[in-house]
């Protein structure tokens, strides 16, 4: 009995330790699979011995990795949407951690920032290279606010022809829940359309009060002078002579305010243009009689070629009797010698409408060319001295011919001859205040 006994404990000694190196087996595989894997997926799990004891903590595991990985899946998509959303914004952002060092910066903040390696795990003066971008941060993380900073950089590329961008620059720290300091974020806005609209507006006020302030000034001492007393020597050919001068500034005045409102007609958005279908020759010839007296006594010879059929266009009648008297008018004011001869023609280019307007007069200078278009901007020459005009003729024609989805450009050989090349589409414009 006794021996019995002993072969029944030997065999359960024998099954128990057999049952020990099983589980300490399975153990160690499952240690090993989820120290050998940064993280393992659920099936390296279910693929170990099948143990029966380990078969709830395999399952256990199991369950918890495939919420690993859901809960991983989601946050890679969850990043992915956002970083997408991010890369769609136009101004640059970077994210830093408390160290200046990148973790995140969007598809704008490359580009800006070009570089051949990722700007992820660098420090922020590495990558901008411009010591008042991380200053700019360094004083946010200081003061624990917000800063703003304009600056000007050189631009990243010459495709919009600038030297020069002008840039807002915004820094804020990022807060957690267990207190500051984690970090900060910052935003390069490009404003340099804004800078130069605004000195666009600053020159123009200005611009208009020089303008205004002459003929003003020159009324002004006229009055003075008539109200005097009559000891001043002033008879009635004096005093018919001032009020013919006073009258001529206030032509003058009225010229400059009734163009500065075409202006701001133009581009206004709360203005519509007015849509109607004219022959677009009745309006050269509408504007060469308007001008009429002015060519005959300059003795100048316009020439008008044009298509047999009459172009047919959708647009507003009275602006583009203005694009043409101010290009025509200008013409004759430039060149006030006898003998100017210009050349008005018409003409399809792949669906286009080319308008050209040449004269062989003295021509404008390669430096003016650029600027001629600038309100109030006027070509400086040794004839130029005695042309009266507002400044905004060229100003309105240009913005005239944007309004009706076309464009405007001037070529010029001094000596030889101008020309002002007018290219508008012949299909109906779509005239609405967004597109103004």
């Amino acid at each position: 009995m006794e021996i019995f006994l002993i072969i029944f404990l030997a065999i359960l000694v024998v099954v128990l330790i057999w049952r020990c190196r099983r589980l300490a087996q399975g153990i160690k595989q499952i240690a090993d699979t989820l120290q050998s894997k940064e993280t393992p997926s659920p099936d390296s799990i279910d693929q170990l011995d099948n143990i029966e004891p380990l078969n709830s903590l395999r399952h256990t595991l199991s369950n918890f990795l495939t919420e690993i990985e859901m809960d991983r899946k989601l946050e890679r998509r969850q990043r992915r949407f956002f970083e997408g959303m991010l890369n769609q914004i136009e101004d640059a952002l970077i994210i830093l951690d408390n160290n200046l060092e990148i973790r995140f910066s969007n598809e704008a903040a490359r580009q800006l920032f070009a570089s051949d390696h990722a700007h992820e795990g660098r420090q922020l003066i590495e990558v901008c290279l411009d010591h008042r971008i991380a200053d700019a941060v360094n004083l946010a993380l200081e003061t624990h606010n917000k800063t703003r900073e304009e600056l000007r950089r050189p631009a990243p590329n010459l495709i919009t022809g600038r030297n020069e961008h002008n840039y807002l620059v915004e820094a804020e720290p990022l807060i957690e829940k267990n207190g500051f300091g984690r970090g900060a974020w910052i935003l390069i806005r490009d404003i340099t359309r804004q800078a130069e609209t605004e000195q666009i507006r600053r020159d123009f006020v200005a611009n208009a009060s020089h303008e205004l302030r002459t003929p003003l000034s020159i009324i002004n001492g006229y009055l003075e002078m008539l109200d005097e007393d009559d000891d001043s020597g002033f008879n009635e050919e004096s005093t018919r002579r001032s009020i013919k001068t006073m009258r001529n500034h206030c032509e003058r005045i009225t010229r400059i305010v009734d163009d500065m409102l075409t202006i701001s007609k133009l581009e206004s958005n709360s203005n519509l243009l007015k849509r109607e279908r004219f022959g677009l020759l009745d309006s050269i010839m509408d504007s060469l009689n308007h001008l009429k007296p002015v060519s005959e006594a300059q003795q100048a010879t316009i020439k008008v070629n044009a298509p047999e059929r009459e172009q047919i266009i959708t647009g507003d009648r009275f602006y583009w009797d203005q694009i043409f008297s101010n290009l025509i008018e200008n013409a004759l004011k430039q060149n006030p010698k006898p003998g100017l001869k210009i050349t008005i023609s018409l003409s399809l280019d792949k669906g286009n409408l080319q308008i050209n307007i040449c004269d062989d007069g003295v021509g404008i200078p390669a430096e003016d060319l650029p600027n001629i278009f600038q309100r109030f901007y006027r070509v400086e020459k040794h004839h130029s001295q005695a042309i009266k005009g507002t400044g905004l003729g060229l100003s309105i024609v240009k913005r005239a011919v944007e309004a009706h989805h076309g464009r405007i450009s001037a070529t010029s050989q001094p000596g030889l001859k101008t020309t002002f090349t007018i290219t508008v589409p012949t299909s109906d414009p779509e005239i609405t205040a967004d597109k103004l």
